[in-house]
Order: structure tokens, then C-alpha cells, then sequence
């Protein structure tokens, strides 16, 4: 099918006229860990000057059955429909540079059409590097710096080595095979993926979000504004600690993660790099920790320490 009737440039739009050297991706893909992706959406279109320039034909490559959309029924009559929608939006930095910005949810179908198209997009606009944004759950402590691991379609394109060691197999998200089909193709693009504390990645983490804007500029990005961000990120931090302290049982967990980091994850160069054996181990003992848990949930003292709300 023809890849160039899958993207459409809005009506009041000269695509001839747009330009940029950086495209961001925030689509969606198997986890959106702490929020991540939602808060560098929130952030950039609310606190810098933006315009929809173009859009995916949803109808296509959406699976409104799967992932339905929420509508809000008020007494006789519906409002609100949340329509979903893949947009490009062309995004002006502080410093007066143009860049542009893909958000929108994973799409369901016609994953190779859709790279295609993107890949046209791309090609249209000028663009030299792409950068895709994500955060995934890890176990990790929240009180060390976020790591932030890079992929990319060719290695050389990596600015900041920290990437995964070893080698993995895993369920391939969309921008997984954007990645190889835009390198492919003889463009840039980088894969930024910050590692938010699983006990906090179903609550909007702001830390998460500020760690992968400071790759973003790691990465030859625009310089990018993270004042607001910061001013979300304190009285999260401050709930969080006050939260962990009253309970002994949540203080142990964090030590060990701490102690596991200090030994295992780099944030820069002089530390000890984890072996893909010791990731591979942390995952599991990760993964097993939910076993673990619905075990005891028919044992457990009702009256016992439970995490506090805000961390579920």
C-alpha cells in the first residue's frame, strides 16, 4: 500500500516551508514508565511555541477495539470523545531553533507503511537525527541519578556511550523497527531510554522526564526547558522520601537497591558496567518479586505494612 496517502500535511500547512534538524518521538509503546512520555509532551508543547503541521490517518493504523477510547456519557448524551492522534508538531526552542515532535499512541497496524511514511516525512523535513524518548520500569533506587541507556540503528550514531550490554530478545515496540528501517535508510536515529524505580512507574515521576531531556541535548538536541518540570519534581521527591521513611520494610528495599546500583549501573565513565548476566538476574529477581507477592496475598497479616498509596 502506498505510504504516501498514510501521512497528510494539515490544510493551512506549506510543507515546502518547514524545516528542522532534530525529530523527537514520544509514541507509545509497551510502557510509558513514570509518565515519561506524557510529561515531555506536557512540557514542551504548554511551555514553548508549537503548531500541529501534519498527521497519521488513525483509521488506518489504530485498533479502537482493542485500546477503546474513552467518551464521557453526561445523563442523555455523549461528550469529551478522546480521539486518538499521531501528530507532528513543529516546536520552537527557546534559542530560536525549529525542531520537530511526534506524539500520539503506538500504532496497531501497518507498522512497515507506517515507517515508510515516516521515513518520507523525514526526508522532507531535512532531518538529521532522530531521537526517540521512553522510560521502562528497572529496578533501580530513585535517590541515584536516573540512567538513561541509548540504541541505535548504527552504533557510530550514539554520542554518550551508555548502552545495554549483552544481547537481549524481547517483544519489538513500533520504534523498534522505525529505528532499523530509518537507519536503513541512511538516517541518524537514537533511542534514549531512561530506567524509572518500578515501585514508582505507575505515578507520573517528573525525574524521569528531566533525565531524558538531558540526554536529548547529550544527544546533539535542542537545548530543551526543564524549569517546570523541576518544580513538579521536588514535592514528588519530598512525598516519596516521607513515604519510604515511615515504613522499615520499603527503607530495606531501597538499601538494596542502592547497593545493587552502587555496584552495578554507571552513570558515567570510572564505574564498574553490569554484565548482561547481572541485568538478566536483576530482571528476574524483579519479575519474581510479583510472584512472590501474589502468593502471600491469602497469608499476609491484613494488618501488616502495605506500600503506601502513591507508590502502587
Amino acid at each position: 500500500m502506498d505510504p504516501t496517502t498514510l501521512f497528510s500535511y494539515e490544510r493551512h500547512v506549506d510543507s515546502r516551508s518547514l524545516r528542522g534538524r532534530t525529530l523527537l518521538v514520544t509514541l507509545g509503546a509497551y510502557s510509558d514508565a513514570g509518565d515519561s512520555q506524557q510529561l515531555i509532551d506536557d512540557q514542551l508543547l504548554n511551555s514553548l511555541s508549537s503548531r500541529v503541521v501534519g498527521r497519521l490517518d488513525m483509521d488506518q493504523v489504530y485498533d479502537y477495539a482493542g485500546r477503546r477510547p474513552e467518551v464521557t456519557l453526561q445523563l442523555d448524551h455523549f461528550s469529551d470523545y478522546e480521539k486518538p492522534e499521531i501528530l507532528l508538531h513543529e516546536v520552537t526552542a527557546a534559542d530560536g531553533e525549529t525542531f520537530f515532535l511526534l506524539t500520539g499512541p503506538e500504532p496497531s497496524f501497518q507498522w512497515e507503511r507506517v515507517a515508510s511514511a515516516l521515513q518520507i516525512v523525514v526526508e522532507q523535513l531535512g532531518i538529521e537525527r532522530t531521537l526517540l524518548l521512553q522510560g521502562f520500569p528497572a529496578p533501580v533506587p530513585h535517590t541515584r541519578e536516573l540512567p538513561v541507556t541509548r540504541f541505535a540503528g548504527d552504533p557510530e550514531s550514539i554520542s554518550v556511550r551508555r548502552t545495554m550490554p549483552g544481547t537481549f530478545r524481547l517483544r519489538a515496540p513500533f520504534t523498534a523497527l522505525l529505528t532499523m528501517r530509518l537507519a536503513e535508510g541512511g538516517h541518524e536515529v537514537v533511542g534514549l531510554t531512561v530506567h524509572v524505580p518500578q515501585y514508582l512507574h505507575e505515578m507520573s515521576y517528573p525525574d524521569a522526564a528531566i533525565a531524558l531531556l538531558g540526554a536529548v541535548t547529550e544527544e546533539q538536541g535542542p537545548l530543551l526547558p526543564i524549569e517546570s518540570l523541576e518544580s513538579q519534581a521536588g514535592p514528588v521527591r519530598e512525598a516519596v522520601t516521607a513515604q519510604i521513611d515511615a515504613q522499615p520494610q520499603l527503607q530495606e528495599m531501597v538499601s538494596g537497591l542502592e547497593a545493587r546500583f552502587d555496584r552495578m549501573i554507571t552513570s558515567g565513565a570510572g564505574k564498574e558496567v553490569p554484565t548482561a548476566d547481572a541485568i538478566a538476574a536483576e530482571v528476574e529477581e524483579y519479575l519474581a518479586s510479583f510472584e512472590r507477592e501474589d502468593e502471600g496475598k491469602d497469608t499476609e497479616d491484613p494488618d501488616g505494612p502495605t506500600p503506601p498509596e502513591s507508590l502502587n
